[in-house]
């Protein structure tokens, strides 16, 4: 396939998930009798269908259908890590006081913008509910998992390793918040969280997800280093367009991440190579919660001017370049693997 039938693929296999979500959630809704459990899960299938790449459950397709013939049920397996995300991704939203998700109202803030006006506590119920609904998402998760049909033993190792891979992001999300007031924090720690916190979730975690799934006795070690190099990679791109993307493409402020006092290595490394002025002013908009326009520029400016941009770069294209070399060395279907080839390189070009 060349690139633009990658890119169809990918297109392709984005449209069977979503019908895949949307057949899920229609079997769901005869089994919510309470309105109030009704308003609250049609919340969580409006926020799991707003938008998103559906990079994860692709990639537990393409994890399975790489060492064993396609079977239409590891869709239904598949779509566990697209409300896994869900799950994330709302808890997320709530710690990090994100108000915008995809373009759109995070759900504690759409809960919040639903109540009536005579409610005085809107701020602390709507979190509460999105908890909750977060909570119920990632139980819905292991049920779209558990039901779908496939190999039981095979469907077992997969239930247990998506355990895992939240277990994983748990950890990767306690060091993002000691990250915020840990003053030794560097670049090894960020490189653990990002493997924790990412990798882990997006790249790693599906592919060796799907693979299971396949019920495969092939060695597929080099196939999680892949998906660690990978999704590494992806976290240092998310937050390169987190600094200098486009907000209309990428669903959120371009300002969040420093106003969440994200110690990002485009921060690390601009301190690091910066000058004592510089780099008493980047640890100051990291604080300051509501960085002004003229400091946001002049922070991007630093971090350009200081080679800590280029730093970035380099360290994403050194990743794509090892991955690359891990994945050659799996056995499993050609085609498979040479989309996943390119798969690394449209991670770190995309712009959203």
């Amino acid at each position: 396939m060349d690139t633009a039938d990658h890119s169809n693929f990918m297109k392709d296999l984005k449209g069977r998930i979503d019908m895949e979500l949307e057949q899920f959630f229609r079997e769901r809704e005869k089994d919510s009798l309470d309105p109030v459990c009704r308003n609250v899960n049609g919340h969580i299938k409006a926020f799991t269908m707003n938008g998103g790449k559906r990079l994860r459950p692709m990639l537990i397709v393409l994890g399975h259908d790489f060492f064993a013939p396609h079977d239409e049920k590891v869709f239904r397996a598949a779509i566990s890590m697209e409300l896994t995300q869900t799950y994330l991704l709302i808890h997320d939203d709530i710690m990090d006081q994100s108000e915008v998700r995809r373009g759109k109202p995070s759900l504690h803030v759409a809960v919040k913008n639903q109540m009536p006006e005579h409610i005085t506590d809107t701020k602390r119920i709507s979190e509460n509910i999105a908890i909750v609904a977060g909570d119920l998402a990632d139980s819905l998760a292991h049920q779209a998992l558990l039901e779908c049909g496939m190999n039981p033993s095979d469907v077992l190792k997969a239930n247990i390793e998506l355990s895992r891979i939240i277990e994983m992001t748990g950890y990767g999300q306690l060091i993002d918040i000691d990250s915020a007031t840990n003053d030794t924090f560097g670049q090894r720690d960020l490189l653990r969280l990002h493997i924790l916190k990412t990798a882990k979730y997006t790249i790693e975690g599906p592919l060796i997800l799907g693979a299971m799934l396949s019920g495969t006795k092939e060695d597929i070690r080099p196939l999680s280093y892949y998906g660690i190099l990978l999704g590494t990679a992806f976290q240092l791109h998310d937050d390169i367009l987190g600094l200098f993307g486009d907000e209309a493409e990428t669903g959120k402020s371009i300002k969040s991440d420093v106003n969440e006092g994200k110690k990002t290595l485009l921060m690390l490394k601009a301190m690091e190579y910066s000058g004592a002025e510089d780099r008493e002013f980047i640890k100051k908009c990291l604080s300051s919660g509501n960085i002004s326009d003229d400091d946001f520029y002049k922070l991007r400016k630093i971090v350009q001017d200081s080679g800590s941009f280029d730093y970035s770069r380099r360290m994403m294209e050194a990743m794509i370049e090892k991955s690359k070399e891990y994945l050659s060395q799996v056995n499993g279907n050609g085609e498979i693997k040479e989309f996943l080839k390119w798969l690394a390189h449209y991670i770190i070009e995309r712009k959203s």
